[in-house]
């Protein structure tokens, strides 16, 4: 017998045709390779797939009650990502039957009369098709698991913020699939001073989380008490360009606090601005810089630095574009401006963690059903 390699049990195949004479032909031509099951109408068809769940169905399309059309079209709503393939037979061989059986969901459609080894030949062609979907579901599966083992790596990655007096902190990130390429980190230089990223590798899924690890390795491993967050974020570009050719690219916001003065350094690699707002004046100032282009793109990549002061009752907002290109069912971006606006309006009374969960709140409200087409960070540090 034919043995599914899977299961290591005979192929299962279900025959479906009104004509008893012919079901029992078809059936005595097969059962010494397959396991057979028999099926005359369309409730039939249904409910011997749910008792025997068959590799493959060869149907009369001309079955009564409700045709192998319909039965298709169930059964193939049923089965999900369980791939099964069906086989059409029909008096009707012409092309607008044809066209009927392939949309409807069949694999094959057979002209009746036909001859029992042509079907043979055709069955064992669409077995051949499922053994080689059910090769792919078996990688996938080894697929999935690394990208799980990946994703717990790259969260074990992220750092906790740090215990600071004075300031308070909120973190999320939220990957598209279960790995990504946006990052946030807090290095702790000296006791003086400490450095917070963010980080956004283009594209998301697996290449662009290895990459981001990598960086994090440079920067922790490397550059951990560099104070100018220029010089960091060239030396990071220098070496990735040299040793990654990948065609990615990564934007980046480094900013180096020295804690007694509140005075942060910054440089910025094409990253998004952030926001810094002073609640007790009303004030909302992006963060930008003339020089830095994104990592990865060219050799020498020249940063510019600028300074600024963390006044008391302000916070600081860094994020990636995942949350304000983030889109509505119409199409229409949460944007950069609704962005500010919600953090100038929501952060008055509420301290970095409720003023983050808000934002995101705001956001989801926004996009309603439609889910974050890009990975997603966001960084929220309260200054008392």
């Amino acid at each position: 017998m034919d043995i599914n390699p899977y299961t290591s049990a005979p192929w299962r195949v279900l025959l479906a045709d009104p004509n008893i004479d012919l079901l029992k032909q078809i059936r005595s031509s097969l059962d010494l390779e397959y396991a057979v099951f028999t099926a005359k109408n369309g409730p039939d068809v249904l409910e011997t797939y749910k008792l025997e769940r068959p590799d493959l169905i060869v149907m009369s399309a001309d079955l009564p009650q409700f045709d192998g059309y319909e039965a298709c079209k169930q059964i193939k709503g049923i089965c999900g990502r369980r791939f099964i393939p069906v086989i059409f037979v029909s008096d009707a061989g012409d092309m607008s039957s044809v066209k009927k059986g392939f949309l409807s969901g069949g694999e094959d459609f057979l002209a009746k009369p036909y001859n029992l080894e042509e079907l043979s030949i055709r069955v064992n062609a669409a077995l051949r098709t499922k053994k080689l979907y059910l090769q792919l579901m078996k990688a996938y599966e080894v697929i999935d698991r690394e990208r799980d083992t990946l994703a717990d790596i790259q969260q074990k990655f992220l750092s906790d913020p740090p215990e600071i007096a004075g300031l308070q902190f909120h973190t999320q990130y939220q990957p598209s699939s279960k790995a990504g390429g946006d990052y946030y980190d807090f290095i702790q230089i000296d006791k003086d001073h400490l450095g917070v990223l963010t980080a956004d590798v283009s594209g998301h899924g697996i290449p662009a989380a290895i990459i981001m690890s990598m960086k994090r390795i440079l920067l922790r491993s490397f550059l951990s008490e560099q104070k100018s967050p220029a010089k960091t974020l060239e030396s990071i570009n220098g070496i990735l360009f040299k040793n990654l050719k990948t065609g990615h690219f990564i934007t980046a916001f480094y900013g180096v606090i020295h804690l007694p003065t509140r005075v942060m350094t910054y440089a910025s690699a094409g990253h998004c601005p952030p926001y810094l707002v002073n609640y007790d004046n009303g004030s909302i100032q992006e963060l930008k810089t003339e020089k830095g282009f994104p990592l990865m793109i060219m050799p020498e990549n020249k940063m510019d630095e600028a300074q600024v002061q963390l006044a008391p009752n302000s916070k600081l907002v860094l994020y990636t574009d995942g949350i304000t290109e983030a889109r509505n069912p119409a199409g229409e971006e949460y944007g950069r401006n609704r962005f500010a606006q919600t953090i100038l309006e929501s952060g008055t009374g509420r301290n970095a963690e409720e003023l983050g969960t808000e934002i995101i709140t705001k956001v989801k409200d926004f996009i309603q059903e439609v889910p974050f087409n890009d990975d997603y960070t966001l960084v929220i540090m309260g200054i008392e």
